[in-house]
């Protein structure tokens, strides 16, 4: 692939991220049309990155690398302009509020913390306990412009995670150069990343340890379900398979004291709530048959069933891996009954790294140790 072509598909990512971000209420149609042509395309993503592509030359590294530092600075300023005077979204407000009633003796999931025109009947915090510990100690020093400092950590947390995985600047460049990212984060105080930046640790040590990949997948899920448990099979080693799923049962322990104490206020508000969800117009289901709406959710159901077996079976490569964990995402939002702004947080750092694996030498990608080259190799190591 020519870097003039190379160059192409990165403006095509773009442009596609930036439709999304375009086609938001009342558009919910025109925003599953990218989402599905974003979803088609991963796989030719991952299988260009299997092809050894032609690496870019040195000047071209240090130009991406300048652009990628451009671009951070840039935000950084727009978090100065944004941490002045914050107005955040519901997701940051309720974590605040969830932070303050545990360090007062509450239990956030059994006290009106989240009472909007949406949420009758379940008014309890809606993440998890991880969520709340991610927030709680900027969050307990400085509110709200505490959540936005949170997430500029976290931000630089997956850069470097990103950068480590594909080997390459390209990686965060790619996220960085959308504007729906700092909208999200500094502008509205979305809060995605505490549940994101785990996963791709989880990539980051799985070749060194199976249980520390799994115990990332946990701390994830326990953050947020959704998108952890999309990538649960994303993560399935090719041997001792057994500590992965340690690690995912250990990074769930911190669920454990809440449901205890209160079962029904957790499953009520964790679960029940967003099963009882009804579509809004940032999806396309909003407009569809009942019959549709309802048998939306097995296709995702037998999709993610089908890249569990594809990866306990094929022990693919990692950029194969973060193209399933993408394309399980987008179709939890194809499936599901919104696709918010914040929801594509859950597969832009992924599809991004396949991306970079995709443009850049695969051979830089070894140097990292993420090869999973057969069953049998993978079977030799020991965590």
């Amino acid at each position: 692939m020519t870097t003039l072509l190379k160059i192409g598909v990165v403006a095509a990512f773009w442009l596609a991220v930036g439709l999304i971000q375009v086609f938001n209420w009342g558009r919910g149609g025109e925003k599953a049309v990218v989402l599905l042509l974003l979803f088609v395309a991963a796989p030719f993503i991952a299988s260009m990155a299997r092809r050894s592509p032609t690496p870019l030359a040195p000047k071209i590294e240090r130009g991406i690398a300048i652009a990628a530092g451009l671009c951070l600075a840039l935000e950084i300023l727009y978090l100065g302009a944004r941490i002045i005077h914050p107005h955040l979204i519901d997701v940051a407000t309720t974590t605040l509020a969830a932070g303050s009633a545990l360090l007062h003796g509450g239990n956030p999931y059994a006290m009106p913390i989240d009472t909007g025109p949406e949420t009758a009947g379940f008014t309890g915090y809606k993440y998890l306990p991880v969520m709340i510990a991610a927030y709680l100690p900027l969050g307990a020093l400085w509110g709200e412009r505490g959540v936005l400092a949170t997430n500029l950590v976290l931000l630089l947390a997956c850069l470097w995670l990103m950068r480590r995985l594909a080997r390459s600047a390209l990686a965060p460049l790619l996220l960085l150069m959308l504007p729906l990212v700092p909208e999200q984060i500094f502008a509205k105080g979305a809060t995605e990343l505490a549940a994101v930046m785990p996963l791709l640790g989880a990539f980051a040590v799985s070749e060194r340890s199976r249980f520390l990949s799994g115990l990332c997948v946990g701390l994830s899920i326990a953050a947020k379900p959704v998108p952890g448990a999309l990538f649960l099979p994303c993560l399935i080693p090719a041997a001792e398979r057994w500590r992965y799923a340690a690690g995912v049962a250990a990074g769930l322990v911190p669920i454990l004291p809440f449901l205890s104490l209160a079962p029904h206020d957790l499953f009520a508000n964790i679960v029940s709530f967003n099963l009882s969800r009804a579509a809004d117009t940032t999806s396309w289901l909003a407009g569809a048959a009942p019959g549709i709406r309802h048998a939306a959710p097995l296709a995702l159901i037998v999709l993610f069933a089908g890249a569990a077996a594809y990866v306990w079976r094929k022990a693919p490569p990692l950029a194969t891996r973060c193209a399933i964990g993408a394309m399980l995402a987008i179709a939890a939002l194809l499936t599901g009954p919104a696709a918010h702004h914040n929801y594509q947080l859950w597969w832009l750092p992924f599809y991004a790294v396949a991306l970079s694996l995709a443009l850049a030498p695969q051979e830089a990608c070894q140097e990292t140790g993420f090869r999973y080259t057969n069953a049998a190799e993978m079977g030799t190591r020991r965590t």
